[in-house]
């Protein structure tokens, strides 16, 4: 005869065996590694700064989305950023305060990207 301490401990197992074994079966979410998140920083004019966690490939090669739509042009420099704006961007290695790399960016119609309710996506 088993006691109740053995019991708990064999249904604690197949339990989580169980459980395992379901979430094994689900599909996995998927994880949009371009997608931009947090608080873009204004910067100076029509340029945003937000840093960038994730690249893959060359930075010149990077392909900036509003929404589904896509920007550019890439690689501008940083005065046209500023001055013009209208979806140009370029991916800095380090850029103003971050340790690491930024996207520096406009909106398509220079409107603020915090407010705007777009996404975007950085692949």
């Amino acid at each position: 005869m088993m006691s109740a301490n053995t019991r708990v401990v064999i249904g604690s197992t197949l339990f989580a065996l169980a459980s395992s074994a379901f979430l094994y079966l689900l599909p996995p979410s998927p994880i949009d590694k371009g997608l931009l998140r947090g608080n873009f920083h204004s910067y100076q004019g029509h340029a945003y700064l937000v840093p960038v966690k994730f690249i893959d490939g060359e930075l010149n090669a990077a392909r900036l989305y509003e929404d589904d739509k896509l920007l550019g042009p890439a690689n501008s420099v940083e005065q046209e950023i500023i001055d013009k704006g209208a979806g140009r961007f370029a991916l800095l290695r380090d850029a103003w305060n971050y340790r690491g790399p930024a996207l520096m960016f406009s909106t398509s119609d220079n409107t603020d990207p915090n407010t705007n309710g777009r996404k975007y996506h950085l692949k």
